[in-house]
């Protein structure tokens, strides 16, 4: 096949003769179909979770032949004012594929699936690349890493097992199984003798998965018993990310928009970056926007997370509506202003 009849990166990795699956890494890490990426590649549709004008991708891809070794590629594409990804970026991105590695995947393995250095590669934190090794491996079926048993074996007898030796990677493991009632019922009864590292690196993974209610209801718990500390709010918050059925939890939400909590710009950004679905209501995006408006005097927090948020398919009208919402504050009412004069100029 000649470079010229290539015309996505979907294309180029099913005429390599790859199998591939894909994942959304904006927010939180979802596998998303084949034919949803292809869709959102061409500028068809609106990728669901853009973070920062990016649409962020984990591409895993091997040789049909040869399913044992797989390659992985952290791809950030721009997106434009509407949430679509730019064509331009995305053909410029194509062209270094194409360039460094021609159009046959045996060339691939010669160069280990490695790309030059390029505008469009990211590279994940630790704690990403460790859930998102976990959750493709459990997509593709390839079982636990070494790292599992050892962290299993820890959650049930916490008490006599140093925690230091367990690996992050066995951590996320644990969480990518969370379904397993084995698990989180050692989870849930365990949790407040783990000690905050590990409570924390359990939180954070949770934010890749729907979690069960009892692990949703001892998450919950644990928050209320340590009310003013905002770290562990922060975390918990985090973890309720793609659990979205529970009033509890949008009681929870309300409760942190109703208290001093929202003068932290973190807590703020974890509610318009992980919880965005929890605003679905005009009154509660006005209620969040205020707090926005009120926590920063320059606006600039208030700036970066409505072009966040419009970016949203799922938010985008309600959003809009509420700039011209006319319940406003009169601080709110000033960002806004602020917001149409930063866009003029």
């Amino acid at each position: 096949m000649s470079k010229h009849e290539i015309s996505s990166i979907s294309e180029f990795l099913l005429h390599a003769g790859t199998d591939y699956r894909v994942f959304d890494m904006g927010r939180t890490i979802r596998e998303i179909p084949s034919q949803q990426f292809l869709e959102q590649e061409n500028g068809q549709i609106k990728p669901a979770y853009t973070r920062a004008q990016h649409a962020w991708f984990g591409i895993v891809f091997w040789d049909k032949t040869r399913s044992e070794q797989q390659y992985i590629w952290f791809v950030k594409l721009p997106t434009d004012e509407n949430g679509l990804i730019v064509s331009a970026c995305r053909n410029h991105f194509l062209q270094i594929i194409v360039d460094a590695l021609g159009a046959e995947l045996e060339n691939a393995d010669k160069k280990n699936g490695q790309l030059p250095d390029n505008p469009y590669s990211f590279i994940p934190n630790q704690n990403q690349i460790a859930d998102f090794n976990s959750k493709s491996r459990g997509v593709l079926s390839l079982g636990k890493s070494q790292y599992f048993e050892a962290a299993k074996a820890y959650i049930s007898s916490p008490m006599v097992i140093d925690w230091q030796s367990i690996a992050l990677q066995g951590l996320a493991d644990l969480v990518a199984d969370i379904d397993s009632p084995e698990i989180h019922s050692n989870i849930c009864r365990h949790f407040s003798h783990f000690p905050e590292q590990v409570q924390y690196q359990l939180l954070i993974s949770m934010e890749n998965y729907p979690l069960p209610d009892t692990c949703v209801l001892t998450i919950l718990s644990w928050m209320k018993q340590h009310s003013e500390d905002e770290i562990k709010w922060q975390h918990g918050l985090r973890a309720l990310s793609q659990t979205t059925n529970l009033d509890q939890v949008a009681a929870t939400i309300n409760k942190v928009l109703e208290s001093e909590m929202t003068n932290s710009h973190n807590i703020l950004v974890i509610i318009s970056g992980r919880l965005w679905h929890y605003l679905n209501n005009q009154n509660q995006l006005l209620s969040f926007f205020e707090k926005v408006a009120e926590a920063d005097p320059n606006f600039d927090l208030f700036m970066g997370i409505f072009q966040d948020l419009v970016q949203l398919p799922e938010l985008r009208e309600q959003v809009l509506q509420m700039l011209r919402n006319p319940n406003k504050s009169e601080t709110l009412s000033i960002a806004v202003g602020h917001l149409f004069s930063a866009h003029k100029n």
